[in-house]
């Protein structure tokens, strides 16, 4: 982004509880850039929080407890904020593939893209200890017997904006699957009523090759949810808040069996 209104920043992304906004399009960063508070670690334990200070021995989170997020401070001991990307992709590709082998025929149609990232709102948006969270979550959070470097300890949501809610956004989908076996012309014609007979089984949406833990990598901007349950501006769709995962449904995979007849 350049010559951005002399370089006055636009601050976008509404997500809601304690993050009204995660993204920031300025000079010399990509469009619709994450700009959220940079996670550093887990406190493993009371020592550890009380060794996190500044130049002068204050503490930097007095209020933390062993199994919360250690965030980055500045050398001024304030809380630093980073750029850490943006959904707007490196690099798109795709690929189609067609083979045929006696009567049998197979295609293949797959797409992706390469160095997007991903905000994971549904996972940010969270406020209480009834919402769900994902298996892998509630596996690998930090406890007393399992000190995670990666997940914090059993919190009722309301976490700051930050690095531990940007994913990688890259990803593969095998999208179009088709196999089909067409018989014989001099079995089909002994029928004198069909000319051909293909039978087929296809696919779409097959699998998706990815690391994001959300529901799908391959999400457009969107509106958040109502102000009053977000208490967050409404926002419209844009570049500025692309590639926030807030109420997004899964894509549907399909898997349909057919025959095609030619008379």
């Amino acid at each position: 982004m350049v010559g951005l209104n002399g370089g006055q920043p636009y601050i976008d992304g509404p997500v809601g509880a304690d993050q009204p906004y995660v993204t920031k399009t300025d000079n010399g960063q990509p469009i619709g850039s994450f700009y959220v508070q940079k996670v550093i670690g887990v406190f493993q334990s009371v020592a550890d929080v009380d060794s996190y200070t500044d130049k002068n021995g204050r503490l930097l989170q007095s209020g933390a407890q062993p199994g919360d997020f250690k965030y980055q401070f500045n050398a001024n001991g304030q809380l630093d904020s980073v750029f850490a990307g943006s959904y707007q992709p490196k690099a798109y590709y795709g690929i189609n593939i067609g083979l045929n082998y006696k009567n049998f025929d197979l295609s293949i149609g797959g797409y992706g893209t390469e160095g997007g990232k991903i905000y994971n709102g549904k996972k940010a948006f969270r406020q209480s200890l009834m919402d769900n969270i994902e298996a892998s979550t509630a596996e690998n959070q930090w406890t007393p017997s399992n000190h995670s470097q990666t997940e914090p300890r059993a919190n009722g949501g309301n976490l700051p904006a930050s690095t531990y809610f940007v994913e990688s956004g890259s990803f593969f989908r095998i999208n179009n699957v088709n196999l089909g076996y067409t018989l014989p012309a001099a079995i089909v014609q002994r029928t004198r009523v069909i000319s051909s007979l293909r039978i087929y089984a296809a696919a779409q949406n097959l699998f998706t090759f990815t690391k994001y833990s959300g529901f799908t990598p391959e999400i457009q901007p969107q509106i958040p949810l109502s102000t009053s349950l977000t208490n967050a501006p409404p926002s419209t769709s844009s570049p500025t808040n692309a590639g926030i995962e807030l109420n997004a449904y899964p894509a549907v995979r399909t898997i349909s069996l057919g025959v095609n007849l030619g008379f």
